[in-house]
């Protein structure tokens, strides 16, 4: 996130579940980008993802984790979040980011390889259940840009305090610097 943007440097999935390869490239992954927070759908096996991952965090890699559980449909919740912040044209995804996603695919055979792909699940969405055979990418970045709006957010309301803070004070100094130049 940057001046109000938010920019997408990389995308992808893995294949293979809770298997130790898979934990130990996250890792790497969070590391080599250095990440300070990794966000886990707490739906995904009931938080178990996220005590198998510690022990490979907190040796190679120590950084926070944060679950988050949902209860909506997942494609309202998708569509909820990204819609404003892609008609505001406020999310930049960097063409890297295409290219490394369609070569990630070219393994699959074309027809089931499309539906693998970000730009497919981003296009193809709806509100309507089970809309996209597969919605891994999609929802992780829906995740991380809920994350970076309630940032946004928190920095926005602190802003707006410090603000009244910082006016308060400049009251308080007139009213005793008047209080002290009548005496």
């Amino acid at each position: 996130m940057l001046n109000g943007f938010l920019y997408v440097t990389s995308l992808g999935g893995l294949v293979g579940g809770y298997d130790k390869e898979v934990l130990i490239k996250l890792t790497n992954i969070a590391k080599d980008n250095k990440v300070n927070k990794i966000i886990v759908e707490e739906n995904f096996g009931q938080g178990m993802f996220v005590e198998l991952l510690k022990p490979y965090l907190k040796k190679d890699y120590p950084c926070s984790i944060d679950l988050v559980r949902h209860s909506k449909q997942k494609e309202l919740r998708i569509i909820d979040v990204l819609e404003p912040v892609l008609n505001q044209h406020k999310l930049v995804v960097c063409p890297s980011v295409i290219k490394e996603d369609y070569t990630s695919v070219q393994h699959y055979p074309p027809e089931r390889a499309l539906k693998y792909m970000f730009a497919y699940q981003l296009s193809r969405i709806t509100k309507d259940r089970g809309s996209l055979a597969h919605d891994d990418k999609i929802d992780a970045l829906s995740m991380s840009v809920a994350y970076w709006i309630e940032q946004m957010s928190a920095n926005a309301e602190q802003e707006i305090l410090d603000r009244r803070e910082q006016l308060l004070d400049e009251e308080l100094d007139k009213f005793i610097n008047g209080v002290n130049t009548s005496n």
